[in-house]
């Protein structure tokens, strides 16, 4: 049997599978080099340790730290908030609406984007400050904290917004160099570590 579709439903455009694959290989290649270049220019001699690890992770752990502060009170807390401000904690989850208020939603999808990005992030910053270079890693995570707080706030306040209009890409591409870069340039410090 065939079914019908009605001709003014939109349709979204498929990628193909191969130009998917095709695009991935791209990325994995450019945070490749971008590792390798983290690793051969700011690396300490492949296979050692810091002298003193504690004086190498404390920067990041002081961003890391910061960042999950900033996190609870302004992502997490955000949303309980707003959903004070809507009476929505006054609501048995039969009587929800089925369509979120949008400064709910918005703040929810906030919060749920940072979770998402916080194992790539916590993790790469830790692996690059161990393996590679505590004052890089520092510097780099301090950057993709900033980025996220100003996604976080730009998000928050698109209200009304189509998702195009929004402008979240100037913060979230960057993030996302920053992490894999840290994450590829500690695996690259890793190999070099073990083949010496």
């Amino acid at each position: 049997s065939t079914t019908m579709t009605d001709p003014k439903e939109k349709t979204t455009p498929t990628v193909p599978l191969e130009k998917e694959l095709q695009e991935i290989m791209k990325l994995v290649t450019m945070f490749t080099l971008l590792g390798a270049a983290l690793s051969f220019l700011f690396g300490r001699e492949p296979g050692t340790l810091p002298d003193d690890i504690i004086k190498e992770l404390a920067p990041s752990i002081v961003v890391v730290c910061g960042f999950l502060i900033s996190y609870e009170f302004c992502d997490v807390m955000g949303v309980g908030m707003a959903k004070g401000r809507k009476g929505i904690l006054e609501q048995s989850y039969k009587d929800l609406p089925a369509k979120e208020d949008e400064e709910v939603y918005l703040r929810q999808r906030v919060l749920t984007n940072q979770l998402e990005q916080m194992p790539l992030f916590i993790v790469g910053t830790f692996l690059c400050a161990l393996l590679v270079n505590g004052k890089v890693a520092s510097i780099m995570s301090l950057m993709w904290v900033l980025l996220r707080r100003m996604y976080a706030s730009t998000y928050k306040r698109a209200g009304g917004k189509k998702l195009k209009q929004i402008g979240l890409a100037k913060f979230t591409v960057p993030c996302y160099f920053i992490c894999n870069t840290m994450v590829m340039g500690a695996g690259i410090q890793a190999v070099r570590g073990y083949v010496r």
